[in-house]
């Protein structure tokens, strides 16, 4: 802009954070601006952490009418923020205090409030449930699954071993011709929710070695091939077990991301499971599947479906994460409004509406009230020569 002010003189170009505040202005409106009225909400909630004692609770609601309507999973625009609140200590109390608040702010009352197991998140949904007697609280069917999964796994030693021979394979193949042939990277954090992802490469990698072919035109060294993954073959009927389970579980999520819990849930989820439940772990695990997605369903009333996933919040999360990048090791900063903003559906009327009514000076002022002194000002006052003035 400032290129084409050079031909356009009465063209004034912003300076370099303008755009940035342009954002928060818009999170800030997003999260504060009056939520429509209706006994349909759902709340879906977690907690994000950054570096620090402090965590972050984010509060997002949705119409189930809405969601309904789609006819799909949950997706960011389908989102409204109505709480973001860093806080030092996080217990059962301290949760129930913030969806009392955010009741009485929104004069919402939920008929449904999804979380994952976090131990504070739980009690503190126990305890406003039992004041509001019309709202129920249900788990995320992506972390029970993982739960399960990790009970399964745990007690599997063939895992243990496929595990450690993968770590072996990526050292072994980085830095070799076989290297478009190294296994992914599991995740150090929720490890058991992506897990699909190195048994997929798994069997992949089986049937490459039973079938080498060219790739980009190159022959492959198959004395290297099978030096480096010839021990794959160990695991081929591992591997076809595996994969039923992760079969079973990703046929689950996607059931419950689009269909939800109702009665009725339990009895169709069975039939979907029933071509991959054919080993014995698949079926174990799959039987407790469909118990927890039985349990869940009985909380629905006739003709209702209840969200079962929280997943959209934590990739709501991830995206703020990503927003915040090298700041987050400022611990929690201006851009956590940032995922307010990212619901948004930026029509014109929204934008116009948003930038007239918050302007930088809010956003300064709920900076101030709600993170106080980042990390980072923490860091330079510590490390600051004495005599030097800081901030």
């Amino acid at each position: 802009m400032g290129l084409v002010g050079r031909l356009l003189p009465d063209l004034r170009a912003p300076v370099a954070n303008t755009g940035q505040l342009w954002l928060l202005r818009i999170g800030l409106f997003e999260l504060t601006r009056p939520k429509e009225a209706a006994d349909d909400w759902t709340w879906i909630v977690d907690h994000t952490v950054q570096i620090g004692t402090v965590k972050c609770l984010l509060i997002v609601g949705c119409r189930q009418s809405v969601w309904l309507a789609q006819g799909r999973p949950l997706e960011h625009r389908d989102l409204q923020v109505l709480t973001l609140e860093p806080v030092e200590k996080s217990d059962g109390e301290t949760v129930f205090r913030q969806l009392e608040e955010t009741q009485t702010k929104t004069g919402i009352v939920p008929r449904s409030i999804v979380s994952d197991e976090g131990t504070d998140l739980v009690r503190g949904i126990r305890m406003f449930c039992q004041q509001h007697q019309n709202t129920v609280g249900s788990l995320d069917i992506a972390h029970q699954a993982a739960k399960l999964l990790k009970q399964e796994l745990e007690h599997d030693d063939r895992w243990g071993a496929f595990l450690g021979r993968t770590g072996g394979a990526k050292q072994r193949l980085a830095q070799t011709p076989l290297a478009h042939l190294l296994p992914p990277t599991p995740r150090s954090k929720a490890r058991y929710m992506n897990l699909d992802e190195l048994v997929n490469w798994g069997q992949k990698a089986l049937r490459y070695l039973d079938d080498p072919h060219p790739v980009a035109g190159r022959l492959v060294d198959l004395d290297a091939l099978r030096t480096k993954l010839g021990w794959l073959a160990d695991y081929r009927d591992a591997l076809a077990e595996w994969g039923q389970v992760m079969a079973t579980i990703s046929t689950t999520l996607n059931y419950v991301r689009k269909a939800g819990y109702h009665i009725g849930a339990a009895e169709t989820l069975r039939q979907l499971l029933a071509p991959h439940t054919v080993s014995d772990m698949s079926g174990r695990l799959g039987g407790r599947l469909i118990e927890f997605v039985q349990s869940q369903s009985a909380l629905a009333r006739p003709g209702e479906r209840l969200i079962g996933s929280s997943e959209c919040l934590e990739s709501l999360i991830g995206k703020g994460k990503r927003l915040e990048a090298q700041q987050s090791k400022s611990g929690f900063t201006k851009m956590i409004l940032g995922m307010a903003a990212a619901v948004v559906e930026p029509t014109k009327e929204y934008m116009a509406r948003a930038l007239a009514a918050v302007k930088t000076h809010h956003v300064l002022a709920w900076c101030r009230e709600h993170l106080g002194v980042s990390v980072q000002s923490q860091r330079h006052e510590a490390f600051a020569t004495p005599g030097t003035k800081t901030g």
